[in-house]
Formats: structure tokens, C-alpha cells, sequence
């Protein structure tokens, strides 16, 4: 124990003897994440061998402190203190700022010297413009009367030439003043988009945190400090989904990703990768508990006892059940599927403003070949559906997006949120209503043909009449969705028949889903009918 204060008293000592260093730090690098991002800061800092303590105040207080993770190049880190309340005032001001604030005032002192050159060619307009004026007023002086013909003569002579001399002047000096001014349309750009970058940046937090680093360095040099943590931002795809129509259609993805970032500063051109995988999901499987059963007597039925000295009989111990676990819900590119997730590496530097700007970055375009059909649900749509057929073979999953733009031709039919498809997986997508392809679904009554069901107690015949009729111009593929009841119980028996016969019974495996497949031609009208009977025992209800 001796030992142990004796060395803590050392480290107090050389700590106080240590030289202080304000540090500076630059975000490099960002992996943003669907919920979340892992930042990369560096700072670099020349030192004398020895103890050394670095200061940091540019980390923003919305860093998630128990992520922060440092490592230091060059010399031996100690120890990490760090404080997110009662943090002392900044040294200066931000570097960004300064930069930005010396950005601005460099394009206004070119603005000023373009119209100070500008005035200046102005300046000879308005000499000539007067030289002009004087021989106008100098044409018509009374004393002109007194002057032989000859000397009337050489000067109007004189007052020509100097006229269109002053004007030839006066028109050289406006067009090149226009000439001049003519930058200050780029300048006035410049100067705007250098005022919207320091905007962009005085969204930042003022709070940061205030961080220490103990470090012991063997010699002098460069000491380097890389700093990551997690904080606020997150990513989502774009899709834009082409459907080419024709002899052999086609289905491209257009690729690109929406981003943002509330992390309390400006990102400027930094690596950026965007991963799949989501770390705040949980990691661990799910566990599972004993699961223990009783038998017991019947309880007898309760007895009301109005005295007051009733004793209450014990409550049955309750049945354990196992606790419920809810899982909650959740350009140029180089992909990497090498591990768990995909990740995707933007090759240049990105630049991302915090607060409500978002970004978007546009990747690639997929193309696969597709199989077109019309898909048709009388029981729920009036019309058939346009759908694509197609297999992801484009070697990576398709990630789930809010929304996703559906055109066909070119032309946009739908916007509607896109779940994922994994790679190698076979999937339908809707690409808009086929007006042109009716269908209609009706109720008939087996004897008379009226609108109704035959039933009786324990009994119920139904017929169904399906049209659908092509107006479309085009021949069809059609794929025609129905359903009939199922039944678990023996003494509930369920029977139909369809004419045509179906395609495909219980589909996707859900029982009772029907489907028939034909081609439909331009003006055909095509009936499907579907009978079923339900029988059950006297005395029951049908639920």
C-alpha cells in the first residue's frame, strides 16, 4: 500500500511539473451508420522530451463520452481526464472561423478593387462626356456671329473632330468599364457561397468539452493524437427503380444515399464510408426460461360470506412466464461485403454542414433483365397492376428505404417505400395501376343470378363471377389473384371448384389464396367463375 501512494504522489508531482499544450483537432475520418457514426479526429503537436499535457476544446458536447477512444503517436499516454460541465472558456476562436471570416474579407477586397478600377475608366467617360458638352455650349456662343465665313468654317471644323474624338473616348471608357464589372457577377457568387460556408459553420455547438491528455514523450517530435467516438447521424438509400419496356424488358436501379448529421460541427473534406450494420441493435441472442406447469383440484365455486370474520382462502400461486423480449424497430463508390455488412468507401472528401442540411451522394445504376405480367385482385382493385419479375444478381443486398421513386419509360407511376432484397432473391414489384385492364367481381346467388348468398342453418353455397376485360390496346400476361376459406375442423367442411381450372393453389403458402395465369388479348374479356360450399353440423354457428 506503501508502495502504491508513493507512486501516486510521483505522478501528482511530475503531472504538475508537466508543460501544457493547447491542441487542436480535425475531423478526418466518419463511418455513418443507418443510426449513428463513429468520427476520426487527429491533432499534431511538436514537443521536448518529457512529461506533457495536452489540452482539447474543439470536441463537440454531443460526443457519446463512454465511445471515446485515444491513441497517441510518438509518446506514451498516461492518463485521459475529461469534463463536460463547468468547462473553461476556449482559448480563440475556431480555426474554421477565422479561415472563413479571412475567406470572406479577401473576395470583398477584390469586389472593391474591380469597382475601384471601374470608377476609374469612368472617370475618363465623364471627361469626355463634358469636353463634349463644352464644345456643344462653345457652337453656339454669340461672339461666333463676329467671325469671318473662313473662321466659322474651321471651327465647326475643329468642334466635329474633338466631338467625335470625346465620343470615341467616352464609348472606349464605358465598354471597358463593362468589362471590368463584368467579374463582379463571379465575385458576388464567390462572396455569397464564402458567407453561406461561415453560416454553415456557426451552427456549431459553442459547448465542447474540455479533454486532457497525460502524455510522457522519450524525445522531442512530432506527437500525433487520433481521437474517435460515436455521436448523431445517420444514412438511408435512394432509389430510383426504371422499368424499360419492350421486346425484352429491363430494370435498372439508380443508386444514391440520403445523409445527415447533428454531431454540432461541420464535417469539411472528410474519408467518408457508409456501413449496413446497425451497432446499437442488440448483439446477443435472445434467452429463454424454465417453463414450469401445475395441476391442481378445481376451485370451488366462490361463496359470498357477509360476516366480518371471513377468512380469505389463498390465492393459486401464479403459472411463471417467461419475460417478453421486444425487439425495436429499427458517383464513385468502392463496396467491401467482406465481413459482417456491406460498406461502401466515397472516394472523395465529402463536406456536411450540422444541423438540418442534408446531403445526398449519388452512387450507381444497376441493370438486370425483367419479366413483365399484370397482376389483377378483383376482391380488393378495380384494375390490374403493372409488375416486374426479376432476381437481384447485382452481388450485394438492396437495403430497405423509406421511399423509392417507380418510373416506367421514363415517365414516374408511383413513389411507395421499398423493403430489402437480399442478393440472389427472386422478388414482384408494382410499377402502377394498367387502367386499361378492368376487372370486376361479383356475387351471384346459385339459382336466380341476383346479388346474395343461398344459406340455410347449417349451409352456405357462394358463387363468384370475376371479368376482366382488356382495353389496353396490347396483349397481357395476366396474373389473377382469389381467395376461398380454409377450414381446421373436421366437422366444418369447405368445397369449391373454379372454371378455368386455377394455376396455382395456396399460394406463397398461405391456404385458400388461388391464382390463374393467361394471356389476355386487346378487346378479349375473360370470366373466371368460383363456387363454394360450406356445410357444418345442426346447432352450430358458423364463425
Amino acid at each position: 500500500m506503501r508502495y502504491f501512494a508513493t507512486a501516486c504522489a510521483l505522478l501528482t508531482a511530475s503531472a504538475a511539473l508537466a508543460d501544457e499544450f493547447s491542441l487542436s483537432s480535425m475531423i478526418t475520418d466518419v463511418t455513418v451508420y443507418p443510426q449513428g457514426a463513429e468520427l476520426i479526429r487527429r491533432g499534431e503537436v511538436e514537443v521536448p522530451a518529457g512529461r506533457h499535457r495536452f489540452i482539447l476544446q474543439d470536441i463537440p458536447n454531443r460526443a457519446v463520452l463512454e465511445t471515446l477512444q485515444v491513441q497517441v503517436s510518438g509518446a506514451t499516454l498516461i492518463a485521459t481526464r475529461y469534463r463536460s460541465e463547468d468547462v473553461p472558456p476556449r482559448d480563440s476562436s475556431s480555426p474554421q472561423i477565422r479561415a472563413a471570416e479571412a475567406r470572406i474579407a479577401e473576395i470583398e477586397t477584390r469586389i472593391q478593387s474591380v469597382r475601384d478600377a471601374a470608377g476609374l475608366v469612368r472617370q475618363k467617360e465623364r471627361a469626355a462626356q463634358n469636353a463634349i458638352g463644352f464644345l456643344r455650349d462653345l457652337g453656339g456662343n454669340d461672339g461666333m456671329a463676329q467671325i469671318g465665313t473662313d473662321g466659322l468654317r474651321d471651327i465647326a471644323r475643329m468642334i466635329e473632330e474633338e466631338t467625335a474624338r470625346a465620343g470615341a473616348s467616352a464609348l472606349e471608357a464605358e465598354v471597358e468599364a463593362r468589362g471590368i464589372e463584368a467579374a463582379l457577377e463571379d465575385l458576388e457568387k464567390e462572396l455569397s457561397a464564402a458567407q453561406q460556408a461561415l453560416a454553415a459553420i456557426r451552427l456549431e455547438d459553442e459547448d465542447r468539452l474540455y479533454l486532457v491528455l497525460d502524455v510522457a514523450a522519450e524525445t522531442a517530435g512530432t506527437v500525433a493524437v487520433d481521437l474517435s467516438y460515436a455521436s448523431d447521424a445517420g444514412w438511408q438509400p435512394s432509389y430510383e427503380f426504371h422499368l424499360t419496356t419492350g421486346e425484352a424488358p429491363q430494370l435498372s436501379v439508380k443508386r444514391s444515399v440520403m445523409l445527415y448529421q447533428d454531431t454540432g460541427e461541420a464535417w469539411k473534406d472528410v474519408a467518408l464510408t457508409l456501413s449496413s450494420l446497425t451497432p446499437s441493435e442488440r448483439g446477443s441472442p435472445s434467452e429463454i426460461y424454465p417453463q414450469r406447469l401445475r395441476i391442481a383440484e378445481p376451485a370451488p365455486a366462490p361463496r359470498l360470506k357477509l360476516s366480518s370474520d371471513t377468512a380469505m382462502e389463498p390465492l393459486a400461486e401464479p403459472v411463471q412466464v417467461e419475460p417478453m423480449v421486444v425487439e425495436q424497430s429499427r458517383a464513385p463508390w468502392e463496396s467491401d461485403a467482406d465481413g459482417p455488412g456491406v460498406t461502401y468507401h466515397f472516394d472523395h472528401p465529402v463536406s456536411v454542414a450540422p444541423g438540418g442540411e442534408g446531403l445526398r451522394l449519388e452512387m450507381d445504376q444497376l441493370t438486370t433483365e425483367a419479366e413483365l405480367v399484370a397482376v389483377a385482385v378483383p376482391l380488393r382493385d378495380d384494375t390490374a397492376f403493372r409488375v416486374a419479375r426479376f432476381t437481384n444478381t447485382f452481388g450485394e443486398d438492396l437495403l430497405w428505404a423509406d421511399t423509392a421513386l417507380y418510373f416506367v419509360d421514363g415517365k414516374l407511376v408511383t413513389a411507395a417505400p421499398f423493403a430489402a432484397l437480399a442478393a440472389g432473391q427472386e422478388t414482384e414489384m408494382g410499377f402502377g395501376a394498367l387502367r386499361g385492364l378492368q376487372v370486376t367481381r361479383n356475387v351471384l346467388s346459385q339459382s336466380e343470378g341476383e346479388r346474395g348468398m343461398i344459406s340455410r342453418s347449417n349451409q352456405q353455397v357462394q358463387r363468384v363471377e370475376i371479368e376482366v376485360e382488356n382495353l389496353t390496346g396490347k396483349s397481357w400476361p395476366l396474373r389473377l389473384v382469389d381467395r376461398v376459406p380454409y377450414s381446421e375442423q373436421e366437422d366444418l367442411e369447405i368445397s369449391w371448384r373454379a372454371s378455368p381450372v386455377v394455376s396455382e393453389e395456396n399460394v406463397d403458402k398461405q391456404r385458400g389464396i388461388l391464382a390463374w395465369e393467361f394471356e389476355i388479348a386487346p378487346g378479349e374479356t375473360r370470366n373466371v367463375s368460383l363456387e363454394t360450399s360450406i356445410e357444418w353440423p345442426e346447432g352450430m354457428v358458423l364463425r
